[in-house]
């Protein structure tokens, strides 16, 4: 029996996007092929998870507030809209992150609930992709790997804020047990090897 497994999307955000208030590097070139890749995924009838930083005003990460951020993505800003052309359907999972005020809530597993949601449905293993590797991205895959799932990062559907470190996110990464690949080999995966 195959293994279920999931896809998590996290932080396409407008203001995670050129021209957004803390943009990635390279955005635009992400925007396209991840939508059509999620269209993919849907199509093989695997769930899609999305995250949105979702701040209060007076969140702490805020320079405003004494954090290290500018402001963005505060609750129901359109800088906390998912990029289109990309949007949630019925059928996928939305998980809203950093909505107290003192914690950063870079995981989408940082008291949102979606360990519990993920294994009630039965998912053994995640491919993660999204905005910003050092920070969100690699948060999320730390986590899903400490809450027992499979964890695979798919390299070709990742932004970082400063591509510097993103040779050492990935050996930290596969050291902790993380696969690396192309989203294209873990969509045409054999099921019996998920």
């Amino acid at each position: 029996m195959a293994v279920k497994r999931a896809l998590l999307v996290v932080d396409v955000q407008r203001d995670f996007c050129e021209g957004g208030a803390l943009a990635a590097s390279k955005t635009p070139s992400l925007i396209i092929p991840l939508s059509d890749f999620i269209e993919a995924v849907r199509e093989n009838g695997e769930l899609i998870v999305f995250t949105q930083d979702w701040h209060p005003p007076d969140h702490s990460s805020f320079k405003q507030n004494g954090g290290q951020w500018p402001l963005h993505c505060v609750a129901g800003s359109i800088g906390a809209e998912l990029m289109p052309p990309i949007a949630l359907l019925p059928g996928d999972l939305l998980v809203h992150k950093g909505i107290e005020r003192s914690t950063e809530g870079y995981s989408a597993f940082e008291a949102t609930g979606l360990a519990a949601q993920l294994h009630a449905r039965g998912i053994e293993s995640v491919a993660v992709c999204g905005i910003a590797t050092e920070y969100c991205v690699r948060a999320t895959i730390v986590d899903a790997l400490k809450a027992q799932f499979k964890a695979s990062l798919l390299i070709d559907l990742i932004r970082a804020v400063d591509c510097k470190g993103v040779l050492a996110v990935f050996t930290e990464l596969q050291r902790a047990g993380v696969e690396l690949l192309d989203s294209h080999a873990w969509l045409l995966r054999d099921p019996q090897l998920r």
